[in-house]
């Protein structure tokens, strides 16, 4: 992981984001984080490749910091 001049994460460029996908397989989920000023809204959908496949992804929580945003996006339940 790429650390920042300040010791921290450091997205893609000052206005792009990481995606954190390393327990997908297990879990379902992947974490976004940016440095953007407009984090997602829940719910809101992202086609997002991992493991070898795109998976549609809703997003099921979202947390603001100073400077930016982290969001929990989970594969969406199936209607039963």
């Amino acid at each position: 992981m790429a650390q920042g001049l300040h010791g921290g994460l450091s997205p893609f460029n000052a206005s792009g984001y990481e995606i954190f996908d390393q327990e997908f397989g297990e879990t379902g989920e992947v974490v976004i984080w940016s440095r953007s000023p407009l984090p997602p809204r829940l719910g809101e959908r992202f086609n997002i490749e991992t493991w070898g496949a795109v998976h549609d992804l809703a997003v099921d929580e979202v947390r603001t910091f100073t400077g930016g945003w982290t969001a929990v996006c989970r594969l969406p339940e199936e209607p039963t």
